[in-house]
Protein backbone atom coordinates (compact mmCIF):
# COMPACT_ATOMS: atom_id res chain seq x y z
CA UNK A 1 0.00 0.00 0.00
CA UNK A 2 1.41 3.28 -0.92
CA UNK A 3 0.11 6.81 -0.50
CA UNK A 4 1.26 10.49 -1.58
CA UNK A 5 2.40 11.59 2.32
CA UNK A 6 1.14 11.39 5.21
CA UNK A 7 -1.15 14.63 6.29
CA UNK A 8 -1.03 13.50 9.98
CA UNK A 9 0.82 16.22 12.37
CA UNK A 10 3.58 14.38 14.35
CA UNK A 11 4.41 15.20 18.07
CA UNK A 12 7.84 14.22 16.92
CA UNK A 13 8.28 15.58 13.60
CA UNK A 14 7.94 19.71 12.39
CA UNK A 15 5.72 19.61 9.10
CA UNK A 16 7.95 19.69 6.25
CA UNK A 17 7.50 23.97 5.00
CA UNK A 18 8.85 24.25 9.26
CA UNK A 19 11.88 22.24 8.84
CA UNK A 20 15.13 23.87 10.14
CA UNK A 21 17.87 24.21 8.08
CA UNK A 22 21.05 25.60 8.13
CA UNK A 23 21.39 27.97 5.23
CA UNK A 24 24.46 28.95 6.21
CA UNK A 25 26.09 25.61 4.98
CA UNK A 26 27.57 25.28 2.01
CA UNK A 27 26.59 21.48 1.65
CA UNK A 28 24.49 20.37 -2.16
CA UNK A 29 22.10 18.87 0.32
CA UNK A 30 20.56 21.93 1.83
CA UNK A 31 19.51 23.84 -1.55
CA UNK A 32 18.19 20.29 -2.32
CA UNK A 33 15.99 20.22 1.03
CA UNK A 34 15.14 23.66 0.58
CA UNK A 35 14.04 23.08 -2.75
CA UNK A 36 11.68 20.26 -2.04
CA UNK A 37 10.22 22.24 0.35
CA UNK A 38 8.76 24.69 -1.66
CA UNK A 39 7.72 21.92 -3.70
CA UNK A 40 6.28 20.77 -0.77
CA UNK A 41 4.51 24.03 -0.04
CA UNK A 42 2.37 24.04 -3.67
CA UNK A 43 -0.31 21.82 -3.82
CA UNK A 44 -0.55 21.19 -7.65
CA UNK A 45 3.00 21.11 -8.08
CA UNK A 46 3.76 18.50 -5.44
CA UNK A 47 0.12 16.49 -7.15
CA UNK A 48 1.80 16.80 -10.09
CA UNK A 49 5.15 15.18 -9.27
CA UNK A 50 3.91 12.61 -7.33
CA UNK A 51 1.18 11.40 -9.74
CA UNK A 52 4.41 10.95 -12.30
CA UNK A 53 6.50 8.87 -9.85
CA UNK A 54 2.67 6.92 -8.93
CA UNK A 55 2.25 6.18 -12.82
CA UNK A 56 6.43 4.56 -12.52
CA UNK A 57 6.05 2.86 -9.01
CA UNK A 58 2.72 1.46 -9.42
CA UNK A 59 2.11 0.74 -13.03
CA UNK A 60 0.83 -2.68 -13.08
CA UNK A 61 -0.03 -2.63 -9.52
CA UNK A 62 -2.73 -0.99 -7.06
CA UNK A 63 -1.39 1.26 -4.19
CA UNK A 64 -4.61 0.86 -1.68
CA UNK A 65 -3.96 -2.60 -0.38
CA UNK A 66 -0.77 -4.51 0.99
CA UNK A 67 1.77 -4.22 3.25
CA UNK A 68 3.25 -0.61 3.51
CA UNK A 69 5.71 0.81 1.09
CA UNK A 70 7.69 3.86 0.74
CA UNK A 71 5.31 7.26 0.30
CA UNK A 72 5.87 8.89 -3.33
CA UNK A 73 7.01 11.99 -1.10
CA UNK A 74 9.59 9.47 0.34
CA UNK A 75 10.76 8.45 -3.10
CA UNK A 76 10.68 11.85 -4.38
CA UNK A 77 13.20 13.46 -1.23
CA UNK A 78 15.60 10.05 -2.41
CA UNK A 79 15.80 10.57 -5.49
CA UNK A 80 16.28 14.38 -5.70
CA UNK A 81 18.83 13.92 -3.03
CA UNK A 82 21.01 10.72 -4.87
CA UNK A 83 20.76 12.77 -8.30
CA UNK A 84 21.85 16.17 -6.48
CA UNK A 85 24.40 15.24 -4.46
CA UNK A 86 25.56 12.24 -6.67
CA UNK A 87 25.55 9.16 -3.76
CA UNK A 88 25.70 5.90 -4.18
CA UNK A 89 22.95 3.57 -2.77
CA UNK A 90 25.16 3.24 0.58
CA UNK A 91 26.05 6.75 1.33
CA UNK A 92 22.06 7.20 0.54
CA UNK A 93 20.91 4.54 3.27
CA UNK A 94 23.46 6.41 5.71
CA UNK A 95 21.92 10.11 4.96
CA UNK A 96 18.44 8.39 5.44
CA UNK A 97 19.07 6.96 8.86
CA UNK A 98 21.65 9.51 10.30
CA UNK A 99 20.37 13.15 8.53
CA UNK A 100 17.99 14.55 10.55
CA UNK A 101 16.94 17.37 8.47
CA UNK A 102 16.59 14.69 5.69
CA UNK A 103 14.38 12.31 7.78
CA UNK A 104 12.00 15.09 8.54
CA UNK A 105 11.80 16.35 5.05
CA UNK A 106 10.05 12.98 4.52
CA UNK A 107 7.75 13.52 7.46
CA UNK A 108 10.07 10.30 9.91
CA UNK A 109 9.38 11.55 13.09
CA UNK A 110 12.37 10.93 16.36
CA UNK A 111 10.07 8.31 17.51
CA UNK A 112 10.82 6.15 14.48
CA UNK A 113 14.50 4.73 14.94
CA UNK A 114 13.07 1.49 13.80
CA UNK A 115 12.21 2.59 10.09
CA UNK A 116 13.06 0.23 7.64
CA UNK A 117 15.90 1.75 5.60
CA UNK A 118 18.76 -0.78 3.39
CA UNK A 119 20.36 0.31 0.22
CA UNK A 120 18.35 -2.76 -1.33
CA UNK A 121 15.34 -1.36 -0.28
CA UNK A 122 15.81 2.08 -1.12
CA UNK A 123 17.42 1.13 -4.88
CA UNK A 124 14.35 -0.98 -5.49
CA UNK A 125 11.81 2.29 -5.41
CA UNK A 126 14.47 4.82 -6.12
CA UNK A 127 15.32 2.45 -9.51
CA UNK A 128 11.57 2.26 -10.24
CA UNK A 129 11.15 5.89 -11.57
CA UNK A 130 12.06 6.33 -15.06
CA UNK A 131 14.95 8.48 -16.69
CA UNK A 132 11.70 10.04 -18.84
CA UNK A 133 9.96 10.83 -15.97
CA UNK A 134 12.65 12.32 -14.45
CA UNK A 135 13.19 14.57 -17.30
CA UNK A 136 9.38 15.64 -16.61
CA UNK A 137 10.34 15.84 -13.19
CA UNK A 138 12.71 18.95 -14.10
CA UNK A 139 10.15 20.53 -16.51
CA UNK A 140 7.91 20.95 -13.64
CA UNK A 141 10.61 22.19 -11.10
CA UNK A 142 12.09 24.27 -13.73
CA UNK A 143 8.71 26.24 -14.66
CA UNK A 144 8.21 26.77 -11.04
CA UNK A 145 11.95 28.73 -10.63
CA UNK A 146 10.50 30.92 -13.51
CA UNK A 147 7.89 31.80 -12.14
CA UNK A 148 10.21 32.83 -9.04
CA UNK A 149 12.55 34.06 -10.88
CA UNK A 150 11.50 35.35 -14.29
CA UNK A 151 14.93 36.67 -15.34
CA UNK A 152 16.59 33.38 -14.90
CA UNK A 153 16.39 32.29 -18.22
CA UNK A 154 18.59 35.07 -19.38
CA UNK A 155 21.55 33.95 -17.66
CA UNK A 156 23.96 30.62 -17.83
CA UNK A 157 26.01 29.08 -15.23
CA UNK A 158 28.28 26.51 -16.51
CA UNK A 159 30.67 24.34 -14.57
CA UNK A 160 33.72 22.72 -15.92
CA UNK A 161 36.34 20.22 -14.44
CA UNK A 162 39.99 18.77 -15.19
CA UNK A 163 40.93 15.95 -17.00
CA UNK A 164 43.99 13.88 -17.93
CA UNK A 165 45.73 14.74 -20.64
CA UNK A 166 48.94 14.18 -22.76
CA UNK A 167 51.01 17.29 -21.97
CA UNK A 168 54.61 17.12 -22.06
CA UNK A 169 58.13 19.60 -21.81
CA UNK A 170 58.12 20.95 -25.13
CA UNK A 171 61.71 20.13 -26.55
CA UNK A 172 62.32 20.62 -30.27
CA UNK A 173 61.84 16.57 -30.80
CA UNK A 174 58.39 17.15 -29.38
CA UNK A 175 57.66 19.89 -31.04
CA UNK A 176 58.66 18.55 -34.30
CA UNK A 177 56.62 15.24 -33.58
CA UNK A 178 53.67 17.50 -32.89
CA UNK A 179 54.46 19.89 -35.93
CA UNK A 180 54.58 16.79 -37.69
CA UNK A 181 51.33 15.00 -37.16
CA UNK A 182 49.51 18.30 -37.64
CA UNK A 183 50.71 18.52 -41.26
CA UNK A 184 49.60 14.62 -41.66
CA UNK A 185 45.88 15.86 -40.03
CA UNK A 186 45.42 18.42 -43.14
CA UNK A 187 46.82 16.19 -44.95
CA UNK A 188 44.19 14.04 -45.00
CA UNK A 189 41.66 16.57 -44.67
CA UNK A 190 42.84 18.54 -48.04
CA UNK A 191 43.47 14.80 -49.72
CA UNK A 192 39.60 13.65 -48.61
CA UNK A 193 38.15 17.34 -49.67
CA UNK A 194 40.15 17.15 -53.83
CA UNK A 195 40.01 13.41 -53.97
CA UNK A 196 43.70 13.16 -53.93
CA UNK A 197 44.47 9.14 -53.74
CA UNK A 198 47.36 6.86 -53.57
CA UNK A 199 49.78 7.65 -50.57
CA UNK A 200 49.93 5.16 -47.65
CA UNK A 201 48.03 4.67 -45.22
CA UNK A 202 45.25 7.60 -46.47
CA UNK A 203 42.41 5.33 -46.44
CA UNK A 204 43.10 4.38 -42.84
CA UNK A 205 43.81 8.26 -41.49
CA UNK A 206 40.77 9.40 -43.65
CA UNK A 207 38.96 7.00 -41.68
CA UNK A 208 40.14 8.46 -37.83
CA UNK A 209 40.47 12.33 -39.62
CA UNK A 210 37.20 12.44 -41.53
CA UNK A 211 37.48 15.75 -44.25
CA UNK A 212 34.07 17.55 -42.44
CA UNK A 213 35.84 17.42 -39.49
CA UNK A 214 36.79 20.40 -38.21
CA UNK A 215 40.99 20.74 -36.97
CA UNK A 216 42.09 23.05 -33.88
Amino acid sequence: MRRKFSNQKRFDCPTVVDVRLNLNCRDEIIPILRALQHIYSQPKTHDEILDLICQDVNKDSRNDCGRDGFDYWEILVLAAVRLGCNLDYDKLQDLAEQHRALRQIMGIGDWEEDFNFNSRRICDNVSLVKPSTLKQISNVIVNVGHVIDPEAVKRVRADSFVVETNIHHPTESSLIVDGVRKVLQLCVILSGTFGTTGWRQHEQLLQQFPANKKVA
